[in-house]
Formats: structure tokens, C-alpha cells, sequence
């Protein structure tokens, strides 16, 4: 009896032990969301030491851990469920930029790329497996490598790892991969200008250290809690000369809503922290509710189709109206026995199939009986792009949620624009156009430097004028006028000492003597020469730095995942002032490009040609896109110069992300907000500032895209 009770009691507490997955739990009643949050360091993770959670894929931060001696503001984002990237500015308070004359008193300033990468999803039994990289291609200030695990255990995230280099300094373990390798003896410790990847050091070194930590989530009142082992500095290092008087750090983390985080830590025995970061996922959808459903037209009756079969102006107006409601341009329309034709533009939807869909909406309310086929021609700006030649039985069914939108695909020809299209030039109906037409906007910008040795941050409040006078179809001047607000660039004092030609490091004179400038006039004048083939020819103020001319051609194949350009300009450097003088320098530059769509909306740039500097390489840029349109992208040129010539960083590097503004409002809109940064300000790899490059324009017009975003042409 005695061991039958012993072993119902072992079996209460083994049951008591292991997580029952109910319908629901007392977690599920409180509203705050406790996942995993940031380190010191930006990515997911405890304090200094990282973790191997991630955010959700899709997802942007930005943040800022503030203490002494050391801050870090940083950017950090994730374009898959298995990667995670930060983008890391350091501020090391107790250490100098360089000497006084230089820099005065501003203290060292750092910049990073970190990368974690996820290896196994957690299980039952198993926990999550990561394995990182902090201080990529950096200067090795805060070069560091790990393998971490986390596993959940009730409220309980318990992270358990192994650090080398500066996550390592405890040095309280021998590196076990001596075992594998006596080549992983060797770490360097030597500091350099960044840029290079010193693979020989990556998980090197005698000694490695094993940390750990815990999160507590207390959902009843929103708070996160956290306890960790820290081995990342011995208080004697170049990072800092401030003592570390304990490796136990504990702080505590608590969301406001699902966009803000707060935390507090008490570090190293001597050190408070607060930290600060702002974050969203942009990849899952719309951030509000869409209020923005397709127009409700009532089909006509039986005498109206028959004043339309005799008089096919009726049918031209109304649909002209009420597409213009939708913001929805008719450029041309043709009422045939079997078939509407109908060729549009528009600069409201981002999705094709979404404005094709809201067109044959009202085209079949508005069309006879007789009509069976809907042909709708899309155009881009004054270009075609594509067709769809829609089955209007079909459309009408899926619109009555009698049929579906992989159906209707079926019942639909997608197609280049070629001899067999309807164009603005052969329908019956052409709306009459007022040629020049002017277009403009005016908005505040910022324009800055970011990380010098003046000062952390040089910028100023610039108001932005845009504008456009078409003068034909094709033919159009774009403008772009800049008046200062407020900046402090008289604090300058770094000049360029550059050995190549100054094509882009005298950013400085440029800030400062054009505060007030013509950021761009140049004329444009694009054309579609042949199928699949798009061209453009410039002329004038192409950028803030360079004029001149020269042209483009892309050439896209409709039915292709990849498509390819070539770009010639002769250009001449602009005066500092940016107003209608020129430098002595000039050049010429142009690039072969090749550009194709991976799987999973991965989309890639290879650039082969010569630069502004005079220099010869190549330029990869990949990117994720979301469907949605949130864009993350990283990108990097190497070119002929060596590293010591192009100076510190090595090679020309960067990152962007596009954020759509329709994302934030409840109506459908284009536009975006774009950010893309140069950790530093090169000649070497220098390329011209396109505006609206044909890539940009046409790049995404292919069938692939069309029918990435095909579900879109009910809504």
C-alpha cells in the first residue's frame, strides 16, 4: 500500500509538472502580451546577454538602452521567422573620439551589424535553439559569438549559453571546439577601421564562458522580470575602464500596449540602465482596420443597356464618373459587340489586381448584356504594363461570393502589352487632356549627418517642395526645392581628406553652404520602344551633387521571374551651394543590371559597372517584401579600391526599409516611409541618385506580382 501511495504521489507530481494544453488559461484573461523583449543590445534577448527568441517575422525596432559608461541606440528587424538583424550605434562615454584638436570632448563612437539566426524551433521537450553574431564586419569593439537555448516553463523563459569574444570574458569554460580544431586556438583582439569579416575569429579562442538567465512574466500586472548571469566584460578592456564589481544583473521590462517598451536594470553592482524601444510588425497587414470597400454601383436597367447599344457615349461618361470616384483615370475605352475595353491609370492602389477588380466592378454594371469579356489595360504613369482579359460571367459570380478568385484566375489571360492590346491610340474613346499639367506637394524633411566626431547627431528641419510639369505624354520636369527651417551644421569642423575624387565625402559642404538648394530639376522622357522593353532619357540637376545626362533601358519579360538594364550618364560635380553652378570634376558612370525574384517574395539587384569615384565593382542588394508592401533590405558594393584607399568600413554598405503609409489609414493609399542608411559617408562605390528608375517603376509589372496580389481583385 505504502509504495502504491508513493507512486500515486510521484504521479500527481509529474502530472502537475508537465503544460496541459487547455481551451483556455488564466494568462488568456489579462491583455497584456508578454513575449519576449530586447536586450542592451536591441536584439531579443536579457540584458547584455542575448537569448534565442526572436521577434515575429515581419516585425521593426527601434530603441535606446541608456547608462554609463556605455549607450546604444539601435534599429533592429526581422525579414524571416529565422532571422533576426541588428543594426547597433554605441556611444562609449568614457573613452574619447580621438584627440581634442579633432574631436574636442565627444566621446568614441561605435557601429555595429549583429545577426542571430534561429537553428531549431522549441518543442515539447526540446528548447529553442539560436546561434549568433554581434558586431559583424564592425571594428571589433564588440565582437562576440554565441550559441544560446531558451525553453518555457510556465511563466518561467529559461535561456541557457555559450559566449566567445566580448559575450566570453568570464572565460570560465575551455572552448569546446579545441576539439575539433587547433585553429580555433587563435582570437585576435586587435581593433581595426571595420568592414572586414574576420572569419578566424569567429567562436575562437582558448577559453569560452557559459552564461544563463530567466524571465519571469507576470501577466497579471504586465511586467517582465529578469535575472541573468553576465560574462561579457572583465572590467579591464577597451571597451571600458569601469569596474565590474559583480556578473549577476537583474532588471525589470514593462509593455505599454503592443507598441512601447520600458525597462529598468541594475547592472554589474554599480550600473542603473533605462531603455526605451518602439516596435510594430509591419509584415502581418494593415495596422488599422481597412474602411475602404469597393463602390456600390446599381446595374442598369433593361432600357438603359439599350440607350447605351445606341448611343456608346452614355456608357463612356458614366463609367469615366464613376471610375473617377475610385480615383481611377480612364486613358481610353472601346464598346465592342462581345467585349468593354478599357485602358486605366492610377496612383491609389499598390496593388494591380485591386484597381482591376474595382474597374470591372463597375464596367459590368455599366455594360449590355451582350458584353462577356472584360479587357482592362493597366498602365503605368503613360506606359502599358499589362492586360487582363477577364471573363465578365465569371466576375460577376466571384463578386457574389459564388465562385472564388483562383477560379476567376482561370477564366482570365494575363498578358504583356503588345500589337493585340488596346492602347490610348486605338480605343474609340479618348478623354481630352489639358497638357501642361502641373502636380506638387510640399512637406517638412530632415536632412543630417549621423555619428561624426562634432557630435552624435548634425541635422536640420528642411521644407521639401515637389513638383511636376507634364508637358506631353512621356514628357515631364520634376523639381525639387529645399528651404531651411532650422540645422546646426555651423558645427562642422571634419573635413573630407580623401585620396580618390570627393564624390560624395564632402558631404559636409554640402549640408552646410546649401541649406537652402535645388535638390533636383531635371527633365525626363520615358517610352516604351518594343515589348517588354521600357527606356528614358534625362537631363539636367539629376541629384544634390551631380548634373548631366544620360539614359536608361529595362528590359522585363512579362512571363520571367528576372529582368535586366543598362544605365549610362555623363555627369558633372554640382557646387556646394546646390544651385546652378558646377565643380571642375566630371565623369562617367553606368551599371549592367541583373534583378530577380526568389521564392518568398525575396527580391534581388546585382549592379556591375563604374561608379562616380572612377572605381569598377559591383553592387548585390536583396530585400524581402511582404505582402503588404513592407520592404526590409540590405545591401553592399565592392569595387577596385583596397581597403586602405577606400578608408574606414572597407567597402560601401547599408540597409533600408519602406514602411506603406496605407498601413496606418483606413483607406487605400500609395506611398511609403523610407529610411536607408550608409553607416559612413564614402567615395569609394558610389553610384547616382536615380529618381524614379525604370526598375522602380516597371520591376514590379510582371505576372509573377500580379499574381502574388491576385486575391486582392475582389476587394
Amino acid at each position: 500500500m505504502r509504495l502504491v501511495f508513493l507512486g500515486s504521489k510521484l504521479l500527481l507530481i509529474y502530472l502537475c509538472l508537465i503544460p496541459i494544453n487547455s481551451q483556455s488559461a488564466i494568462n488568456d484573461y489579462f491583455p497584456q502580451d508578454l513575449g519576449p523583449s530586447s536586450s542592451n543590445y536591441g536584439e531579443v534577448g536579457l540584458l547584455e546577454m542575448p537569448t534565442a527568441r526572436l521577434m515575429e517575422e515581419g516585425s521593426l525596432k527601434f530603441g535606446i538602452s541608456s547608462s554609463y559608461p556605455n549607450e546604444y541606440t539601435y534599429i533592429v528587424a526581422t525579414p524571416f521567422s529565422w532571422l533576426e538583424t541588428t543594426y547597433r550605434y554605441s556611444e562609449l562615454k568614457d573613452l574619447k573620439y580621438g584627440p581634442f584638436s579633432y574631436s574636442g570632448n565627444q566621446s568614441l563612437k561605435d557601429k555595429g551589424f549583429d545577426v542571430k539566426i534561429k537553428l531549431l524551433n522549441e518543442t515539447f521537450y526540446l528548447p529553442q535553439l539560436a546561434i549568433g553574431i554581434r558586431d559583424l564586419a564592425g571594428t571589433g569593439i564588440f565582437a562576440g559569438e554565441y550559441l544560446v537555448g531558451s525553453k518555457e516553463i510556465g511563466n518561467f523563459d529559461v535561456s541557457l549559453g555559450l559566449g566567445w569574444g566580448t559575450l566570453g570574458e568570464a572565460r570560465n569554460i575551455k572552448n569546446p571546439f579545441l576539439d575539433i580544431h587547433d585553429g580555433f586556438k587563435t582570437r585576435t583582439s586587435d581593433i581595426g577601421q571595420g568592414g572586414s569579416f574576420n572569419f578566424e575569429d569567429w567562436f575562437s579562442g582558448e577559453r569560452a564562458s557559459v552564461y544563463g538567465g530567466i524571465e519571469y512574466y507576470l501577466f497579471r500586472h504586465g511586467l517582465t522580470f529578469k535575472l541573468e548571469y553576465d560574462t561579457t566584460h572583465n572590467g579591464n578592456t577597451f571597451r571600458s575602464t569601469h569596474p565590474v564589481k559583480s556578473r549577476y544583473n537583474f532588471g525589470i521590462t514593462k509593455p505599454l500596449g503592443k507598441w512601447v517598451d520600458l525597462g529598468l536594470s541594475y547592472e554589474r553592482g554599480s550600473e542603473f540602465r533605462f531603455s526605451f524601444s518602439f516596435k510594430g510588425n509591419y509584415g502581418r497587414g494593415s495596422l488599422v482596420p481597412k474602411i475602404d470597400s469597393p463602390k456600390n454601383v446599381v446595374p442598369l436597367s433593361r432600357e438603359q443597356k439599350n440607350n447605351i447599344l445606341k448611343n456608346k457615349q452614355i456608357f463612356y461618361r458614366s463609367i469615366n464618373k464613376n471610375l473617377g470616384e475610385e480615383n481611377i483615370y480612364i486613358q481610353g475605352a472601346s464598346l465592342n459587340k462581345k467585349s468593354a475595353e478599357i485602358v486605366i491609370a492610377q496612383n491609389r492602389f499598390r496593388s494591380y489586381p485591386r484597381a482591376v477588380g474595382r474597374t470591372a466592378r463597375i464596367v459590368s454594371a455599366l455594360s449590355p448584356d451582350e458584353i462577356d469579356k472584360l479587357q482592362i489595360v493597366v498602365m503605368n504613369g503613360d506606359i502599358g504594363v499589362s492586360s487582363f482579359s477577364i471573363s465578365r460571367d465569371e466576375f460577376d459570380s466571384s463578386i457574389n461570393n459564388l465562385s472564388s478568385p483562383n477560379e476567376l484566375l482561370t477564366k482570365t489571360e494575363l498578358k504583356t502589352i503588345g500589337d493585340d492590346t488596346p492602347s490610348i491610340l486605338t480605343t474609340d474613346f479618348k478623354p481630352i487632356v489639358n497638357f501642361p499639367e502641373f502636380f506638387w506637394n510640399m512637406s517638412p524633411a530632415l536632412r543630417h549627418q549621423i555619428g561624426g566626431p562634432e557630435a552624435f547627431y548634425l541635422g536640420q528641419l528642411w521644407w521639401k517642395i515637389d513638383t511636376s510639369i507634364k508637358f506631353k505624354r512621356n514628357l515631364t520636369l520634376h523639381t525639387t526645392l529645399g528651404f531651411d527651417i532650422y540645422n546646426t551644421f555651423n558645427e562642422f569642423a571634419n573635413p573630407s581628406y580623401s585620396d580618390i575624387p570627393h564624390v560624395r565625402s564632402d558631404i559636409q559642404e554640402y549640408l552646410l553652404e546649401g541649406k537652402n538648394n535645388i535638390a533636383r530639376m531635371k527633365i525626363d522622357y520615358l517610352w516604351s520602344p518594343g515589348k517588354d522593353l521600357f527606356a528614358r532619357i534625362d537631363l539636367g540637376y539629376l541629384e544634390e551633387m551631380f548634373g548631366g545626362f544620360g539614359g536608361e533601358i529595362y528590359y522585363r519579360p512579362f512571363n520571367k521571374q528576372f529582368s535586366t538594364s543598362l544605365s549610362f550618364h555623363h555627369v558633372k560635380q554640382r557646387s556646394y551651394d546646390q544651385r546652378f553652378g558646377f565643380k571642375d570634376y566630371r565623369t562617367e558612370t553606368g551599371h549592367l543590371g541583373l534583378y530577380y525574384d526568389f521564392p518568398n517574395q525575396i527580391q534581388s539587384q546585382f549592379l556591375f559597372g563604374k561608379y562616380l569615384a572612377g572605381d569598377i565593382g559591383a553592387t548585390i542588394d536583396l530585400s524581402r517584401r511582404f505582402h503588404n508592401g513592407f520592404t526590409l533590405g540590405v545591401f553592399a558594393t565592392k569595387t577596385n579600391l583596397s581597403a586602405v584607399e577606400f578608408g574606414e568600413g572597407s567597402f560601401d554598405k547599408g540597409f533600408y526599409f519602406s514602411i506603406p503609409v496605407d498601413l496606418f489609414y483606413t483607406n487605400y493609399q500609395t506611398g511609403d516611409i523610407s529610411f536607408g542608411m550608409h553607416p559612413l559617408t564614402k567615395d569609394g562605390g558610389a553610384m547616382l541618385n536615380h529618381h524614379n528608375s525604370l526598375y522602380a517603376l516597371f520591376g514590379d509589372t510582371n505576372k509573377s506580382t500580379i499574381l502574388r496580389d491576385w486575391n486582392d481583385i475582389l476587394d
